[in-house]
């Protein structure tokens, strides 16, 4: 599934980035994609024109990411519990905005960001979202004093922490989620590290694995093949302008976890964890269960069975949910 952000996000965000000439939000696109690729470096607070830049390029995918964990979190837990999130590390406020279709509307919003010059634009774009989030200058440390939200949301926030300090990070996060935490993080090697160590952490202490796990066992996936997914996303004509990009998609690799207190609906028995390999008369599926990970051939003969592993996509479950 490709995703696009509404026409009113869409016009916000353009607002935001209409005062960067082209070649300096190209300059700081091209420095922001060396920094997420580990080439280069980007300070806690970043510039004007690396924000423009981050809106441009950047929003876009972690934008639908966040839709994409929040469409897993609706058919693993009831929605209609959770009245508040609380989006650490928040930036734009991109995750609290990618909730909006999945949570009521009545549904109370916290921001914690640590670059003050995200403050005003996230108001703003939430504002053109209908949203009036509460949005707070802080830094994500071992001793920040976090409120209880029913959900708790750490987009792309984790991997920036040293590893000293990650843990008792975590562990904050948990203690503030009433309901729920989620992590999302790059689909690398490190993202991947870093979601699996949250995971095992939490559910020594009782928390249950509900996407995309579906099982409560050990992990047994490693970070020389680790667990990720793509996410096509919609590129705009300022996207493809500052990346210098003709394609109007990109796909957006992804880590995640969702962490609840309660027992899940586990709606299935597996997750397809890489691409499925499709050939005249059979499907192979690679999956994860509670035994481990497995190959399965689906073939013709198989009937309906069949059907569903031609349709079946990198990163759904096995058998696909049944509601």
């Amino acid at each position: 599934m490709i995703t696009t952000l509404s026409e009113p996000l869409s016009r916000a965000i353009e607002a935001e980035i209409a005062g960067v000439p082209a070649p300096v939000l190209r300059a700081a696109a091209a420095a922001l994609s060396g920094a997420y690729r580990g080439k280069t470096a980007l300070g806690a607070a970043l510039s004007p024109p690396d924000r423009a830049a981050y809106l441009a390029v950047r929003f876009p995918s972690t934008f639908a990411v966040a839709k994409a964990v929040w469409r897993e979190f609706e058919r693993v837990m009831p929605p209609g519990g959770i009245r508040s999130i609380l989006d650490v590390g928040a930036g734009p406020g991109t995750a609290a905005l990618a909730a909006q279709d999945v949570f009521d509307s009545g549904t109370r919003y916290t921001y914690l960001e640590r670059d003050k010059g995200w403050l005003d634009p996230a108001k703003r774009l939430a504002a053109a979202c209908g949203l009036k989030p509460d949005v707070r200058l802080g830094a994500l440390t071992p001793n920040t004093k976090l409120d209880p939200h029913d959900a708790v949301v750490a987009s792309y926030a984790l991997n920036e922490l040293p590893q000293a300090e990650r843990t008792a990070v975590v562990d904050a996060l948990w203690r503030a989620a009433g309901t729920a935490l989620v992590i999302i993080e790059p689909g690398t090697p490190k993202g991947f590290d870093v979601v699996r160590s949250a995971r095992e952490m939490l559910l020594a202490q009782g928390a249950h694995a509900a996407a995309p796990c579906t099982h409560d066992g050990a992990c047994p996936m490693s970070v020389d093949d680790w667990c990720h997914r793509p996410q096509r996303v919609s590129r705009s004509a300022a996207h493809r302008g500052a990346k210098q990009a003709q394609l109007g998609f990109e796909d957006e690799k992804f880590s995640f976890v969702i962490l609840t207190r309660e027992s899940p609906h586990r709606g299935a028995a597996a997750r397809i964890v890489r691409k499925p390999i499709r050939n005249p008369g059979h499907v192979h599926l690679d999956l994860c269960a509670g035994d481990g990970l497995n190959r399965v051939t689906v073939a013709r003969s198989d009937g309906p069975s069949y059907r569903d592993a031609r349709d079946a996509a990198w990163g759904g479950t096995w058998p696909p949910y049944d509601g």
